[in-house]
């Protein structure tokens, strides 16, 4: 993986609680890595070209959301940070 792919992955995945980030890590194509979504009430997931994958059969709590929030920064009105 080039140098500036993987840093900018790892800047991805660091905003992310150990319990999403670590099981991402694992994955031999998180190069590919297209979407991760942290919906509340609902198991953490990725997507990527080929497949989907549920990290972690725990919902998304407030807890998780807070976490990655204060470690991404302000949002704007159309819901984007970072």
């Amino acid at each position: 993986m080039p140098k500036i792919i993987a840093a900018e992955l790892d800047a991805l995945l660091d905003v992310l609680p150990s319990h999403i980030r670590e099981p991402v890590y694992q994955q031999s194509d998180r190069s590919e890595l297209l979407e991760v979504i942290l919906d509340l009430g609902r198991p953490p997931e990725v997507r990527f070209p080929l497949r989907e994958l549920i990290l972690d059969s725990k919902e998304v709590d407030r807890a998780d959301i807070d976490y990655v929030v204060s470690r991404v920064g302000e949002f704007t009105g159309d819901n984007r940070a970072g």
